[in-house]
Formats: structure tokens, C-alpha cells, sequence
């Protein structure tokens, strides 16, 4: 058993060791990576405050924020990049997330002081990016960069419901934001480490803003309310690449 066990460690100390570094600059070269991460919601109203009529009674309804909504969840992505000088590469990456939201959220009062919720359906997006990342050192294993980024995210619709629970009463699957395609701008910070000529491990970071989805307008005299601002996001990722 002692001797098994000692085999099995051997050939995953020769499977994991790194190979020597590359001593090559990116200039010539291909990289292909996949990602997966998450990101945070920094700052961005979801909702705006409006004031009229829900449920035929006065309500005064207050903003929301999207990370008072949406909780981090999975992002997943996949980077396609090439060298154009040995410390340039410039790269596309196509990207995906769904996250939920967390459930009734405060949104305000109805007929004086009774509290309203409302209910988000979960929020999904595609993406494409196109980026430039200048690397600040390429000779070692460890190479750390910084990459300005713009694309494009196409958004699903999304739904809300409004409850007043205290009336028994509820505004069901309004229509909050349709489907969009919005702009996107950021910044990568990262670093990738080299264990051997082609294969890499990496940690992809940065922040992210991106313009809001088009309203819908749905509730008349409460038009206001899907007015959201611009995002600011920062995501996260792992990565796991080749490089030919």
C-alpha cells in the first residue's frame, strides 16, 4: 500500500512539475484559454425612485441597486488572443453569466406605510470583448499585464413583480427591461505562470461598466421606474491556457 501510494504521488509530481519557462517574447504566438470566475456588483441603480399610482393606491418607490438584486454567480469565458510584439497581444473572448436574484427586495410604500417588494426574474447576458494586453515582463514564468477592453453584452429581458403582502394584493411579470444589446468598457489587470512552453495557469481581474438595458415603461404614471443607470461590475476569473 506504502508502495502504491508513493507511485501515485510520483506520477502527479511529474504530471504537475513545471517545464523550463519560455524564453520567447508573444510576438508570432497564439493563445487559447478558457475562464471561469465570478464579479461583483460595485455600484448602479437597478431601479429608480418614481412616485404614482400601483395598485390603485398612492405608492412612493425608491431605487435599487443592482448588487441590492443580483448576488455573484458563475462567469464563464473563452479568450482567443495573439502576439503582435513580444510584450503586445491583442485578443478576443466571448463571455457568459446568469445570476438570480436574491428574492423580495424594499422597494418602497403603498398607500402611506404599507411596505411594497418587488422581484426580479434572473438576469442572463452573452458578451464578446476585444482587448490589447501589455505585458510588463514576458521572459519569466510569471508575466503580469494590464489590458484596456471594449465589447459588447446582449441582454435578456427581464421581468418584475410588485408585492404588497400586508394587502394581499401583487402586479404580476411586469415588464422591467427588454432584451438589449448594450455597450461595454473596462480594464484587466492579470498575471499568467508558465508550466512549461505552452501550457499556462492564470488570475484574470479588472472592472467593468456597461450602459443600461432599454426600459419598457410598462406601468403608467410609474414610467420612471426602469430608468436604470450605467453598471459597474468587477469580475474575476481563473484561467487555463496554451499558447503555440
Amino acid at each position: 500500500m506504502i508502495g502504491r501510494s508513493a507511485g501515485i504521488a510520483a506520477v502527479f509530481a511529474v504530471l504537475l512539475a513545471p517545464g523550463p519557462a519560455s524564453a520567447q517574447g508573444l510576438a508570432g504566438r497564439f493563445s487559447l484559454a478558457i475562464q471561469g470566475g465570478t464579479q461583483a456588483e460595485v455600484s448602479g441603480d437597478l431601479m429608480a425612485a418614481a412616485d404614482g399610482i400601483l395598485i390603485a393606491k398612492p405608492a412612493t418607490l425608491h431605487s435599487i441597486s443592482y448588487r441590492d438584486v443580483y448576488g455573484a454567480s458563475l462567469r464563464l469565458q473563452a479568450f482567443a488572443g495573439y502576439g503582435v510584439a513580444d510584450r503586445v497581444e491583442v485578443f478576443a473572448r466571448g463571455t457568459y453569466y446568469q445570476t438570480d436574484a436574491v428574492g423580495g427586495v424594499d422597494a418602497g410604500t403603498w398607500n402611506g406605510t404599507t411596505p411594497v417588494f418587488a422581484f426580479f426574474e434572473p438576469y442572463e447576458e452573452w458578451g464578446g470583448e476585444l482587448g490589447l494586453r501589455y505585458y510588463l515582463a514576458v521572459q519569466g514564468r510569471l508575466k503580469s499585464y494590464v489590458a484596456p477592453v471594449v465589447g459588447a453584452r446582449f441582454v435578456d429581458e427581464v421581468l418584475v413583480s410588485y408585492s404588497v403582502p400586508d394587502a394581499g394584493s401583487a402586479v404580476l411579470n411586469v415588464p422591467f427591461s427588454e432584451s438589449s444589446t448594450v455597450p461595454v468598457f473596462g480594464l484587466d489587470l492579470g498575471f499568467t505562470f508558465d508550466l512549461g512552453e505552452h501550457v499556462f495557469l492564470g488570475v484574470d481581474s479588472g472592472i467593468r461598466y456597461q450602459t443600461a438595458a432599454t426600459g419598457f415603461d410598462a406601468l403608467p404614471g410609474l414610467e420612471t421606474l426602469d430608468d436604470s443607470s450605467g453598471r459597474w461590475s468587477a469580475p474575476v476569473s481563473a484561467t487555463l491556457g496554451v499558447r503555440f
